[in-house]
């Protein structure tokens, strides 16, 4: 009697096992090795990085840089031949009326001692018009009532907006890579959350984590909704210099942002400084000392710019009209130079199409590099290339969730999902003749693996596929989801869609959204790994016989938030 249950449990897995057997990925490991050994060994991805960080950066979104950038990255990829490189433009402005540079930034204490402050502007917020000074006054308050004291008392005075913040140690290693462990935990279920327990394969948030600097004229910690208004119009009536604001990361480490909605005539100069000098003037005032600073910023306007997005194709043979979409953000912010978010992604990107030009290894469905702009402020340029190629449907307003997804704050990764797709989806004829995205966008680390986005019937596929590159460090599937980026844009309409799984180094504590995010903090290794992993998944992504299988429509679009789906 066992003895014949066992079989029958055997024949059962047996069975089980059939779908997976008769599904087994063709390979070719001849043209995978080709790909490995042009991408390991005459790698030209930090050469790319090195144009995209110390020549034409930063690239904000409408600045001029950017299409100095985008004009250079096009002749690149012309340069290697591929086809219908271009520009594709937005159906609209989606709130860029206006451009934006820092063109010089000098700000020094004066008094009582003379020192330098490192800073740097608030995007889309107006320079000092010349070199001016004045004393600095603390205005924490944000009602009538605790505004009302400074009224006639402001005038020609710079003002900070919060108390000087404590700042923690570096009590971890700022600099992490993914553990064997964590990695396998990634793989099992996901755990349910238990009150002061860190699941497995997620990492406690660091102490030394970025907090998004104050907007001009809003409480420390946000816009601050209406007291945050009345607040930046009690100090634009009063004739203040321009505010100055901080976060707790210490270590002359600061972050910026902006919002490119400002009106220049009603906003006011906003400089994030870092929490070293920051502290120090506040201490000094706090001894009723009086700080005096002297500053000379030029921010430009350029009006009406340009808004688009980068693309340029290696055309497919037998399956040519079907697409293999490759991506990162081209966009940056300002304080740094955009190396690592996303400089390194849009260099692995086309460095992958490089390499699979310079082995020619056949494709058979066209593959497409696409180089998005304004992900920072809410994944615009990949919501807008989805409207355009794969669905008809309303146009949400520029920042609106169902516009690609809530935008992330400066230096918060993972800002959530992109929302459930918007129904109905009208689709489009390349909606059917997609097959997968595969985007970076989470630093200069290694890839260590994949989040499928809920995606269980890819994940034998993506099995199969790591196995070549196994001994590049790629050894994780797993089907959690993982947020903030531009495959949202691509998952929330039913399309395959995947962002890498990558070791932290010191993204979420050091280079994202800060004035660190410089050529010095990527890891030449890592990058060259990952546009070799990127090319080789193109490659086998274009050479399947059938398109990659997808979510039910129903399903798609379930992002989570940060690291493992949190």
């Amino acid at each position: 009697m066992r003895k014949r249950h066992l079989t029958a449990l055997a024949l059962i897995a047996l069975l089980a096992a059939l779908p997976l057997l008769a599904q087994s990925e063709k390979i070719d490991f001849d043209a995978i090795a080709r790909i490995k050994a042009e991408g390991m060994q005459r790698s030209q991805v930090m050469e790319l990085n090195s144009w995209l960080s110390d020549v034409y950066a930063p690239r904000v979104t409408g600045s001029p840089t950017y299409d100095k950038a985008a004009k250079w990255a096009m002749d690149k990829m012309r340069e290697w031949g591929l086809v219908n490189v271009r520009t594709e433009g937005w159906t609209d402005q989606r709130g860029f009326d206006r451009g934006w540079t820092n063109d010089k930034f000098y700000m020094q204490a004066v008094s009582p001692e003379r020192f330098p402050i490192p800073g740097t502007p608030t995007a889309w917020t107006p320079g000092t018009n010349g070199l001016v000074s004045g004393e600095v006054v603390l205005v924490t308050g944000a009602t009538a009532e605790a505004l009302a004291p400074f009224k006639g008392t402001l005038k020609g005075k710079w003002i900070m907006t919060q108390a000087a913040p404590d700042v923690p140690a570096m009590w971890q290693a700022p600099s992490t890579r993914y553990t064997a462990d964590e990695l396998a935990a990634l793989e099992g279920p996901q755990p349910a959350p238990e009150f002061g327990v860190t699941p497995p394969g997620q990492r406690a948030a660091a102490a030394q984590a970025p907090q998004p600097p104050p907007q001009p004229g809003a409480p420390a910690g946000g816009r601050g909704g209406q007291g945050g208004n009345l607040r930046n119009d009690f100090l634009r009536a009063e004739g203040v210099l321009g505010v100055i604001s901080t976060a707790p990361r210490g270590h002359g480490i600061y972050t910026v942002g902006g919002t490119r909605t400002n009106d220049p005539a009603t906003t006011l100069p906003a400089i994030v400084i870092a929490a070293e000098q920051y502290g120090r003037i506040a201490r000094t005032l706090a001894k009723k000392i009086p700080v005096t600073i002297e500053a000379d910023i030029r921010n430009t306007y350029h009006p009406k710019p340009q808004v688009y997005n980068i693309v340029g194709e290696i055309p497919g043979t037998d399956k040519a009209d079907e697409v293999v979409l490759i991506g990162a953000h081209f966009d940056t912010w300002h304080a740094g130079t955009g190396a690592a978010d996303d400089g390194n992604g849009s260099a692995a990107m086309m460095e992958a199409m490089r390499i699979l030009m310079a082995t020619g290894v056949k494709l058979r469905r066209t593959v497409r590099v696409g180089l998005w702009g304004a992900e920072e402020q809410g994944l615009i340029g990949s919501y807008e290339y989805v409207s355009v190629h794969f669905v008809n449907r309303p146009v949400p307003a520029s920042g609106a969730p169902g516009a690609g997804g809530p935008p992330a704050a400066a230096g918060q990764r993972g800002a959530g999902g992109a929302g459930a797709p918007q129904a109905p989806l009208e689709l489009k004829p390349e909606h059917a003749k997609f097959s997968v995205y595969f985007n970076i966008d989470n630093g200069t680390g290694a890839i260590r693996g994949i989040y499928t986005q809920g995606n269980e019937a890819i994940v034998p596929v993506f099995r199969q596929w790591i196995e070549p590159f196994r001994s590049l460090g790629m050894t994780t599937v797993t089907t959690r989801n993982t947020g903030g980026t531009d495959h949202q844009s691509f998952d929330r309409v039913g399309v395959p869609a995947f962002q890498f799984i990558q070791d932290d180094i010191e993204y979420d504590t050091v280079t994202h959204h800060t004035n660190m995010d410089t050529y010095e903090r990527l890891q030449p290794r890592d990058n060259i790994q990952m546009a070799t992993i990127v090319a080789g998944f193109a490659y086998l992504a274009a050479n399947r016989d059938e398109l990659l299988p997808r979510k039910p429509l129903s399903a798609a679009g379930q992002g989570g938030r940060g690291r493992g789906g949190q």
